[in-house]
């Protein structure tokens, strides 16, 4: 009797190592398919690898993996389901919390990826990058007093942060202090010279403060560092328009839309 299900013994053996090694081959392939720039094919497989073994306990990272691929082919709601679904099985990953919180902003659900990132804080006061973050949300939702808050306690965590310095220029800026925004971004440029946002954040604040010569040079600073991004050109309409420059102005607006901004949200500036 033993040799009569020998046999069959053997070819269940197999059919199992057999299926290990095509979950390990599918996570393989998304690698590869990744560096190939194919997100379709990756995510494919590893939508195949958890179908394969639904209980692996390596499925939090592929789930992971997977949100981020289908973030980043513009799938968000099923990006929010695989990073849901990681979650329930490893609720306390700051990745997966981080991960999820930038989708919440993506989606502009504010207040979900403030408490995202309350969470990581939760779970380590120290994460400098969630305070940065959460500050920044916090001036979105005009929640001035809380930013200022998550600023200075980055500032304590870490005197040289970058990040802490940008996140309190934007709150200088949006409460009009603009010398002390240009003074801030000025120190991070110094560190960070080749960040085209910093220049064109920069130029902002000289905008509002009149400064269009100092406005415009940065505008060329970014432009010269990113010529394919349309807020560069927005910035620069704007400090024509302010010049009462219509005609050149419009044509950096026209600009901007070639490259893929929203004709509707520029209609107004374009009218004046």
């Amino acid at each position: 009797m033993n040799r009569r299900f020998l046999p069959l013994f053997l070819l269940l053996t197999v059919a199992t190592t057999l299926q290990a090694q095509s979950y390990t081959d599918y996570i393989d392939s998304s690698f590869t398919y990744l560096d190939e720039g194919n997100l379709l094919k990756a995510e494919e497989t590893l939508l195949a690898a958890l179908r394969l073994e639904p209980a692996n306990p390596g499925n939090v990272l592929l789930l992971s993996n997977l949100g981020t691929i289908q973030r980043r082919m513009g799938k968000l709601s099923e990006a929010l389901d695989s990073y849901n679904n990681a979650l329930t099985r490893a609720p306390q990953s700051l990745t997966l919390l981080n991960n999820r919180a930038a989708l919440w902003a993506e989606m502009d659900s504010l207040q979900r990826a403030q408490e995202d990132f309350s969470q990581i804080l939760l779970l380590d006061g120290k994460n400098e990058e969630a305070l940065y973050r959460r500050g920044l949300i916090f001036l979105e939702m005009n929640d001035t007093t809380a930013a200022r808050n998550d600023f200075d306690r980055l500032l304590s965590l870490n005197p040289q942060s970058a990040d802490a310095r940008i996140g309190m220029a934007a709150l200088m800026k949006n409460r009009a202090r603009y010398d002390q925004a240009i003074i801030l971004y000025t120190q991070v440029i110094r560190a960070n010279p080749h960040l085209a946002s910093l220049y064109l954040n920069r130029a902002e604040a000289y905008y509002y403060n009149r400064q269009y010569n100092r406005a415009s040079d940065d505008i060329e600073m970014a432009r010269q560092l990113t010529p394919d991004d349309p807020l560069v050109y927005i910035m620069r309409g704007k400090v024509k328009l302010a010049r009462f420059e219509k005609v050149e102005a419009k044509e950096d607006f026209d600009k901007a839309v070639s490259l893929g901004f929203d004709a509707e949200e520029i209609s107004q500036m374009t009218d004046q």
